[in-house]
């Protein structure tokens, strides 16, 4: 049993790390582009003013305009030095996550979850190693990945369990039907058009059950892995194709790279270095520097 618990917190490849933390800040820079032009209205309004759990933080201060664009532009900033990494990133992401939130408390009892979803998120990046360069040679600690599939689980399989236990009509489809013409959410071109047809929108349904159900069962396993997670690809790509959901599916992928398998993803990434010609490194090791076995990545990655 020691020794199961001891493999489990052997450190594991981490190029997969710089991907999702380039993905995650594309996603958030969409997301805070476009949440600029209602800086005045919705962040910084002196007229209307909203308080709600845990933050409260309008009770006590009103954000006016120039203090709510100040904070955006921080935001924003914060972003682009998270993208360009380094030592950077994780003070960066600490700022976002600040300036972010201050902001985000003047919207009261309406946060999106996705902006809920990008905060758990931030603290896996917190957790990984997305301050160091050149992490496709390196193994590190692989604490971050393991709260970002606790995350991740506890989100499908909770949104799946309540679909599956108290919201039938998930099975027939037409759960779906009515969320792709729902004014606040829907109303898409292509969910228009789909939210009619129910031989399209009950495999549909019965498919986001099953995945949302089965992903804190299969992703654990290492053959089902890619797949359960292709699964949750195809998943957001149709919920960005048929609803109004802001960054939701942007940022729900963007640490994809990191919930893969270690070992499947660096097999993939020695698959592209070989494809693009680049050399290999150590023999038996593709797309690893030589230096690499000295710094401990050998036994991490030869389980």
């Amino acid at each position: 049993m020691a020794g199961w618990w001891q493999a489990r917190w052997t450190p594991v490849w981490a190029g997969g790390w710089t991907l999702a933390r380039v993905l995650f800040c594309l996603a958030a820079l969409y997301n805070q582009l476009l949440r600029y032009p209602r800086v005045a209205d919705a962040y910084a309004s002196t007229d209307m003013v909203f308080s709600y759990k845990p933050f409260y933080l309008a009770d006590h201060v009103v954000l006016t305009p120039s203090t709510g664009f100040a904070l955006w532009w921080t935001g924003l900033l914060a972003l682009l030095a998270l993208l360009w990494g380094g030592r950077l990133a994780k003070p960066a992401l600490l700022i976002w996550l600040l300036s972010g939130w201050v902001l985000l408390s003047a919207e009261g009892f309406n946060i999106k979850a996705y902006d809920r979803l990008m905060t758990w998120q931030a603290v896996a990046l917190l957790l990984g190693p997305i301050g160091e360069r050149d992490l496709t040679t390196k193994a590190r600690s692989p604490l971050g990945r393991w709260w970002l599939l606790v995350t991740y689980c506890c989100i499908y399989g909770s949104t799946g369990y309540f679909k599956a236990r108290y919201e039938p009509l998930w099975w027939t489809g037409e759960a779906l039907q009515w969320h792709m013409v729902l004014p606040y959410f829907g109303q898409t071109v292509v969910g228009a058009w789909i939210s009619d047809k129910l031989w399209i929108t009950w495999p549909l349904g019965v498919f986001t059950v099953l995945f949302e159900c089965g992903f804190p069962l299969l992703v654990w396993f290492r053959r089902l892995n890619p797949w359960v997670l292709l699964a949750g690809v195809a998943l957001h790509l149709g919920i960005l194709l048929t609803m109004n959901v802001g960054v939701f599916s942007h940022a729900a992928i963007a640490l994809y790279p990191v919930l893969l398998h270690p070992e499947i993803a660096r097999a993939w990434w020695g698959r592209w270095q070989a494809w693009r010609g680049v050399g290999s490194g150590a023999p038996g090791r593709p797309g690893l520097s030589p230096a690499c076995p000295s710094s401990g990545i050998a036994p991490a990655l030869d389980r």
